[in-house]
Parts: structure tokens; C-alpha cells; sequence
């Protein structure tokens, strides 16, 4: 019954998804693309990531206060900016920091999922669990996502498309802007000290795990609802039907082809720099979205890490009732208990 209810559930998001956010076609011209298929990229992952600048000025602003947490927001200008169709509002990154009143153990930097457009949610089912557990929060919006969306679009309709290129450096700029704040964090310390680790869900767990890849100084990861490959979304489930069709138009839905252009942007193409003890993998058993043998292809891949699976689908799994961050909290825990020395970035 558990496994129907859930698979149901993922089932009508993926039907509504796929109906009512179709977004625009998009598609793949001339070669270009070849260019990331480079052994290059996949041995210097922080080089091609841009991981390891510091941030530009980070401009801060209070935006308010609530029993747990005063809440600012945080803007700066991206380490990677993307010109792909003029689309200039995605090259400003922004986010919230809840900076905890009654002391913090430390901050987890949350990599929200795809098309996320509003706040509320994100803090019923991340932030206040979190900040009740002794957490800092810092929220970054996604390129193309939140105020990053281009005029005319919604709310992550430009993160993934049938131009595999501007794919690629979607990833590319999130993960340099995640960078970004995890380098302010421990550097400046807005939040206090402690101990500065990702938390991702689905798109934002893909992003988590490539940073994970690009620098080793994370003092926790936890991946959640994410797989190997970016691809097997696209080509192996029903999420990915418009995106197929669009892809088709240039002949990139051939799974040899896609491998190639995303095999940058898919984190079981590479080895993480964080220590495997570090890294907690979480994902449903009955996913439709994120597929376990996808899931498990990455835990292999990365000569497994903690994984704890969930009889749950993939929305069930953020949700009920905030399954995600409940099987995250013990794993935080071990973090805080006895912490060995960070490796370099």
C-alpha cells in the first residue's frame, strides 16, 4: 500500500509537471557541445567548476526575524556567468541566510530542487527542522530559479532544456555559486562556527554531489534523491518526456550522445574529494523520478558511501513528513561529534 500510495503521488507531480510546465522548445545547435566531453574537465573538476576563487562582495541585507532565526538576504555576482539568449538576470546570485538566535552548531547550505519558486516550503519542510536542531541555514536560489528567472519564464524553466549546452553551464554556474557561499561561510563566518556542509534534494542534490567532486574541505554532504547521471532523469522516465522531444530535433536524445555532452554535469563520471564518511546518500526505494539503479550506480561509483534508502517515492520522500532532513539529523550529528581535520580544496 505504501509503495502504490507513492508511486501514485509521483505519478500526478510528474503528470502536472510534464502538462502545465511544459516550458519553451529549445534546441541543440552546431557542435559545440563536444567541447565539454574533455578528459580535461572531468580531471580538474574544480578548475572547470571555478571552485576555487574567492567570492566577489557579498552585499547583505535584513529581511526578517522570527523566533528561531534572524533571516538576511544575500546577493553577489556569479564566479560564472552564462550569455546564452540574453538571459543576464541568472548571473546575479542570491539567497537567505537564517542566521540561528540561540547559537548555532554549525550551517548546512540547502540545494534546493527544480522549480522551486517561493520560500514557504522550503522552510516548512528544510529550514525550521533544521534551525530546531541547532542549525544555520543558508538558501541559495539556482540560476534561473527564484529572482535569477529571466522575465517571460518560470521559476527554473531554463535549468534544464533541450540545449544541452546551456544545461551544462546551468550546472556549471550553480555550482560555482554554491561554491561561492560555502567559501563566505567559512571565511567570513556570518553564521558563527561550526561546521559548513551541503544538504541537496533532487536538481540541488545533483549540484551538492558536483561540488563534492570539485572540493574536499566539505565537513558533511548529504545527497538526497539524486543518481549518477542527470541523463537517466531525462531519457528513463516519464519527467523527461518534453525534454526528449526537444532533444530529438538535434539528435540528442541518443543516450551516446547525451553521455557525452552531460557526462560533466553527472557526478558518477567522477570521484568525490570528500571523504566517503562525510557524504550520506538518502533516496526512495519506489522513486519514479530519480531511479534507484541510478542511485545505486553512484553509490558504487563512489566506492559507497553511507546510503540509507526509504520505502518512499521521490515527493513522499521530501514530505512525509519531512522524511529527507529526519534521516539526515543523526548522520549532522556524527559531524559535530568528532570532526578530523578537513582536506584542502
Amino acid at each position: 500500500m505504501q509503495r502504490h500510495a507513492a508511486q501514485l503521488l509521483d505519478d500526478y507531480r510528474i503528470w502536472f509537471k510534464v502538462t502545465f510546465q511544459r516550458g519553451r522548445i529549445l534546441k541543440t545547435r552546431g557542435d559545440d557541445w563536444m567541447a565539454y566531453d574533455d578528459t580535461a574537465h572531468f580531471a580538474d573538476p574544480a578548475g572547470f567548476f571555478k571552485v576555487n576563487g574567492t567570492p566577489a562582495d557579498i552585499s547583505r541585507s535584513e529581511v526578517k526575524s522570527t523566533p528561531l532565526a534572524d533571516v538576511s538576504r544575500f546577493e553577489f555576482a556569479s564566479p560564472h556567468e552564462i550569455n546564452h539568449y540574453g538571459w543576464h538576470e541568472t548571473n546575479r546570485a542570491a539567497g537567505w541566510l537564517y542566521r540561528r538566535k540561540q547559537g548555532s552548531a554549525g550551517v548546512v547550505v540547502l540545494s534546493h530542487g527544480w522549480a522551486h519558486a517561493g520560500l514557504k516550503g522550503l522552510e516548512m519542510i528544510f529550514i525550521e527542522p533544521l534551525l530546531k536542531a541547532g542549525w544555520s541555514v543558508a538558501l541559495l536560489a539556482h540560476p534561473f530559479h527564484f529572482d535569477r528567472t529571466p522575465v517571460g519564464t518560470f521559476s527554473g524553466e531554463m535549468m534544464v532544456t533541450g540545449d544541452v549546452s546551456l544545461t551544462v553551464e546551468a550546472f556549471r554556474q550553480s555550482v560555482a555559486d554554491l561554491s561561492a557561499v560555502v567559501t563566505w561561510l567559512g571565511r567570513d563566518r556570518p553564521a558563527g562556527d561550526g561546521p559548513v556542509g551541503l544538504m541537496g534534494y533532487s536538481l540541488g542534490g545533483y549540484t551538492a554531489a558536483l561540488l563534492a567532486c570539485a572540493r574536499g574541505d566539505l565537513d558533511f554532504v548529504v545527497i538526497g534523491a539524486a543518481g549518477d547521471s542527470v541523463a537517466s532523469v531525462i531519457l528513463d522516465t516519464g519527467l523527461g518526456v518534453n525534454v526528449r522531444e526537444d532533444l530529438s530535433w538535434s539528435g540528442m536524445h541518443e543516450r551516446q550522445n547525451l553521455a557525452r555532452a552531460w557526462g560533466v554535469i553527472s557526478p558518477g563520471r567522477m570521484r568525490p574529494r570528500v571523504p566517503r564518511e562525510r557524504i550520506l546518500l538518502v533516496s526512495g526505494l519506489h522513486d519514479r523520478i530519480m531511479l534507484p539503479a541510478s542511485v545505486e550506480a553512484l553509490r558504487q561509483a563512489w566506492g559507497e558511501p553511507p546510503m540509507q534508502w526509504e520505502p518512499q517515492g521521490h515527493y513522499s520522500l521530501l514530505a512525509f513528513p519531512g522524511r529527507l532532513v529526519r534521516r539526515s539529523l543523526p548522520f549532522l550529528a556524527t559531524r559535530l561529534a568528532g570532526q578530523p581535520a578537513r582536506a584542502g580544496a
